[in-house]
This record gives C-alpha cells, structure tokens and sequence, in this order.
C-alpha cells in the first residue's frame, strides 16, 4: 500500500490551531499577530499562585536551613537515629551544606523575581521570601522564648515535635514499611 503526501496549506494549518487551541482560533487575526506569549502566561498563572502556602514552604525551607547551619552536631544526630550509615554521614553532611548554599540562591532569585515586573508568579515569590524573613526573625528569639512555646504546644523540644509527627503519619498511613517488597512488571 503506496502513501500519499499532499503538501499541507494554511487551511490546513488553521483547522489543526482549531483542534489544538479552541480560544486562541476565536481571535481575530490582528489580535493573534499583537498577543505576546509572556502576557498570556502571566494572566494565566494569576489564578494559580498561593502566597500562604509559599509563606509556610519559605519558612520551613528556611527554619530547616538555620537549624542546620547552627547546629551541625544535631543533624549528624538526627542523620544517625533515623537509620543513616555512619560511614556515609559526612557525604550527607557535605549534601547539606550544598544544599544549604542552594537554597540561599534560590532565595536571592526569588527576591529578584519580586523586583522585576515582567516576571510571572510574584506573589509566590513575595511569599517565599516573607516566609524565609519570619524564620530568621523567629530563628533570632532568645531561648526562653522558643521554650515556652514548646511548653504552650505541649512539647519539650523540637526533637518531641519530630517524633510525634512521626508516629502520627505512621498511624495515618498505617503502612507497616517492613513487609514492602519491590515488584516489577518486566518478564524474568
């Protein structure tokens, strides 16, 4: 059975935008020609940005990178309770500094993404960086501060925290992680 090319037109072309992009067939031609492609994405990323859930996410990234920058010994601890190998805990502490160091850039970046006003997502970005701001700034407490908010939540220390968020998802998931097995669905 023989094929047979046919050279494409422009009708061609514009029934395949119709299929493709209903809204953007609707336009006219003169609006098609004049619509810049950073406009649309700005107007459509509008609807989908969180500033409170980049808020929470900056200052958890940044608590988390304070904490480890403070305090190395407490993360080779937790490193080590939590199963890590001790003869890999200072390529997972070089891991942290690295990451660390990243995610000092990518603050910086996102801080930048804020001044410039061509840039999509702002808000994001402006709640990333607020976020990062109320970690150093809670980070900055005296100690007796920081306890007797660990005394009002019920808790002795940021340690109690970890261990009961992590017995609360084990209950949720209830996923008994000793009995998972690896499958495949390739033949042998």
């Amino acid at each position: 059975m023989k094929r047979t090319l046919r050279k494409q037109d422009r009708n061609d072309f514009l029934s395949r935008i119709e299929r493709l992009d209903p809204k953007f067939a609707a336009l006219p031609q003169e609006a098609r020609v004049e619509r810049k492609p950073w406009e649309v994405e700005k107007s459509g990323l509008s609807k989908a940005e969180k500033p409170v859930l980049m808020t929470l996410l900056g200052f958890g990234l940044a608590i988390g990178a304070l904490m480890a920058v403070n305090d190395p010994a407490r993360v080779q601890t937790l490193l080590l309770t939590s199963g890590w190998p001790s003869q890999f805990l200072t390529y997972a502490m070089n891991g942290v500094s690295i990451l660390v160091i990243g995610l000092a850039i990518f603050f910086l970046g996102n801080l930048f993404r804020i001044v410039n006003p061509r840039a999509s997502g702002r808000w994001n970005a402006g709640g990333l960086v607020i976020g990062a701001i109320a970690a150093v700034g809670m980070f900055s407490l005296p100690d007796s501060y920081v306890q007797a908010g660990y005394e009002y939540a019920g808790f002795n220390n940021a340690t109690e925290i970890l261990d009961y968020a992590q017995e609360r998802t084990l209950q949720l998931a209830s996923i008994d992680w000793a009995s998972v097995v690896m499958v495949s669905s390739s033949a042998k």
